[in-house]
This record gives C-alpha cells, sequence and structure tokens, in this order.
C-alpha cells in the first residue's frame, strides 16, 4: 500500500513547503531502487542532453502509458497519426527557433528518466494540488470559449502560437510553477499542454514541454504515470525549448495543436508540424466526445498565503502589442465534423488573479485573434 501510494503521489507531482534533505537509511534507500526499476523502462539507447536530462529510448509498446490497465489490450501501434485540420485563417508562419529533438531509433519513444534525486526531491513534499481536488493556490489567466461562443458547434480541439517564456524567479522555498497552455476540458475531466516552469517537477527553471491529464480521482503530469502514449522518436515530453521570448527583443512562439479523433475519441497533440502523441479516449468519459470549455493563457501556483508568482513574462499587457507581453495568437478551435480550425474571435476574458492581467486583441493577419496576459507575483489566497 505504501509503495502504491507513493507512485501515486509521484504522478500527482504537486507540492509546498521545502523540507531539508537528509541522509537515507538502508531500507529506505533500497525502496527508492525497487521503485526506479518500476518506473524505468528497459531501454533500446540512452541520450543525456545538454542540460543534464537522461532520455531513455523505449520500444513503443513497452512505454509507461502501456502500463495502464485500460490500454492491456490496445492496438495502437508507432505510425499512428492524424491528418491536420484546414483553417478557416491564413495560415501565417510563426517566429519558431525550432525543434532539436533526441533522436532515438524508429519504433522506439524517448522516456524521461527518473532518477534517485528526482524521487527523494518529490518525496519531501505534501500533495496540495488540483490534481486531488483542492485548488488552493492554483490561478489563471487568459480567455476561455465555448460552444455557443462559437455558434453551437462541436468542439473537438484548439490550436494557438504560444509564446515561450522564462518567467522571473521568485525568492520562494516553497513550491511553485507558472506555465503557458491550452486547456480542453468537459466537465471535471481535462487535458493541457504548453510549457511550464517547474523547479519541483524537474529540478531546474528552464521552460518545457508538459503535458496533464484529469480524470475523477486519477491522472498526471508527462509520462509520469501511465495514460499519454507517445509516437514521436524525437520530441520527448520535458522537452527544453532552447530559446525564450525577450520583451521588445525576441519573440519565440511554438504551434500547439490538440485534435480529436472522431472515430476513437484521442487526443493528438502536435508541436508545430510534429505529432508528439495522444491522450486515449478510453481514459475519458465525457471528454471523449467533445469538448465544453478552452482556455488559452497561462496558469500558476503556490502554495496560499506566499506571495504568488508571476505570470508569463512578469508583465501586465498595457496595450495592444503582443511582443511585448506573452501571449497565444490565431487563436482557433476546431470544428468536430468538418475538422476545420475556426478563429476564436469571440473569446472571453477568463482571469482570477487581478484586473489588467489580461487583454484580447483581433489584430492583423499575423496576430489574429490574439490573448496576452501577465503580471507580476502578488499574494493571492
Amino acid at each position: 500500500m505504501r509503495e502504491a501510494m507513493f507512485i501515486v503521489l509521484l504522478g500527482f507531482f504537486v507540492f509546498t513547503s521545502f523540507v531539508e534533505g537528509r541522509g537515507l537509511p538502508p531500507d529506505e534507500d533500497l525502496e527508492l531502487e525497487m521503485q526506479l526499476k518500476k518506473l524505468n523502462k528497459p531501454a533500446i539507447k540512452t541520450v543525456k542532453t545538454k542540460y543534464g536530462d537522461i532520455y531513455d529510448c523505449v520500444d513503443f509498446y513497452k512505454q509507461p502509458a502501456f502500463d495502464h490497465p485500460l490500454l492491456k489490450n490496445h492496438s495502437f501501434h508507432f505510425d499512428m497519426r492524424l491528418n491536420s485540420p484546414s483553417r478557416r485563417h491564413r495560415d501565417i508562419k510563426n517566429n519558431s527557433s525550432g525543434i532539436k529533438g533526441v533522436g532515438c531509433p524508429r519504433g522506439s519513444v524517448p522516456i524521461r528518466r527518473t532518477t534517485k534525486e528526482d524521487l527523494i526531491r518529490l518525496r519531501n513534499f505534501t500533495n496540495i494540488h488540483p490534481l486531488n481536488g483542492n485548488t488552493a493556490g492554483l490561478h489563471y489567466a487568459g480567455a476561455y470559449v465555448r460552444p455557443e461562443f462559437v455558434s453551437g458547434m462541436k468542439m473537438g480541439g484548439a490550436e494557438a502560437y504560444i509564446s515561450i517564456e522564462k518567467p522571473p524567479l521568485p525568492d520562494t522555498r516553497v513550491h511553485w510553477f507558472s506555465s503557458g497552455l491550452i486547456k480542453i476540458s468537459n466537465g471535471p475531466e481535462f487535458i493541457k499542454a504548453g510549457w511550464m516552469v517547474d523547479p519541483l517537477v524537474y529540478g531546474d527553471d528552464r521552460p518545457r514541454l508538459f503535458t496533464l491529464w484529469i480524470v475523477p480521482t486519477k491522472g498526471c503530469y508527462d509520462a509520469r504515470c501511465p495514460g499519454f502514449v507517445s509516437v514521436n522518436q524525437d520530441l520527448p515530453l520535458g522537452y527544453v525549448f532552447r530559446e525564450v521570448s525577450k520583451s521588445g527583443e525576441q519573440v519565440t512562439e511554438m504551434r500547439f495543436l490538440i485534435q480529436r479523433e472522431t472515430n476513437s475519441g484521442n487526443w493528438f497533440l502536435s508541436i508545430e508540424e510534429e505529432q508528439v502523441g495522444f491522450w486515449p479516449g478510453i481514459l475519458f468519459k465525457e471528454l471523449s466526445q467533445s469538448a465544453g470549455d478552452v482556455f488559452f493563457g497561462g496558469e500558476v501556483f503556490t502554495s496560499p498565503g506566499n506571495r504568488g508568482i508571476p505570470v508569463g513574462n512578469g508583465l501586465i499587457p498595457e496595450k495592444d502589442d503582443p511582443d511585448l507581453y506573452a501571449h497565444h495568437r490565431q487563436i482557433a478551435v476546431l470544428d468536430d465534423h468538418m475538422n476545420v480550425l475556426v478563429p476564436a474571435t469571440e473569446s472571453r476574458e477568463a482571469n482570477d488573479i487581478r484586473p489588467g492581467y489580461v487583454r484580447q486583441a483581433t489584430l492583423d493577419e499575423h496576430w489574429g485573434r490574439t490573448v496576452m496576459y501577465g503580471g507580476p507575483g502578488v499574494e493571492l489566497r
């Protein structure tokens, strides 16, 4: 029971105050070694990045996703892909710095290796995150779209060009994170994808590609528990974005697309033109049918009573100049029947932090409907 509870805790990942590390007794050290053997799958090839991450190239069929009991008798394969949807807006090339991946052999997928240091760091925290039903400490600033905003259209996904940011580091030793993302939900179920800075989860302050899926009582980040199926041999979850935006100097963006496969209910994630993987429809109930709500913007977390975390790049959007601020441009939702992306021109503000942290504008062909968001950390309850 203790081991099962710890693995769930590892999947949930979000914790509060630091506890000083101490040497582990031999029995606890042995327990960690046993957990690592279960969490890390046999590697065909191992790649170490310049950031110190170790990625194991794992056979597609042996990846952690298939440990989920609902996926034991799956018919998935390495070449599963979706056709990209057409667009009702002009497809403008973004200011991407490009993606330099891991380079696993065909038929295998890169999985970030869990280390003993990860387990020690994580076990010293108390789980109060929304993953376990507690929303204290989680805040958001952005815009949302519902079917009634787009003439009752059945929504089967969303797209945006998301600026990659590195928020100013807060002066705090409590757990925190800051992110820019697309969130697709229906009832209590949701999926998220975007960039996130989270020193507890990743061990540094770099913006990384993250995913999250939640159903009642279950869910986790990236490949930390069974669920998300990777299909890309080069682009891993937890990938470090090499370049970030600098206000007024450089805009670095990535195109994020989440789209539902109509027949199966699988939700596919693409970054730029690369399909990364999918959340199997069988994991969901309501969400396997359609999206009830799409959110574009930023989320931050810190334990209640502590000073808040900077949102976006820490700047409040005061004018219609997205070059200066964290933003999602060309935001669009997917018509589930026609497989067409429709500009989300009727998006509405979603902001529980402070007035002024969100600004929306429909600009020229390059920007389209754009959501700008951000601001400094303030104490939140």
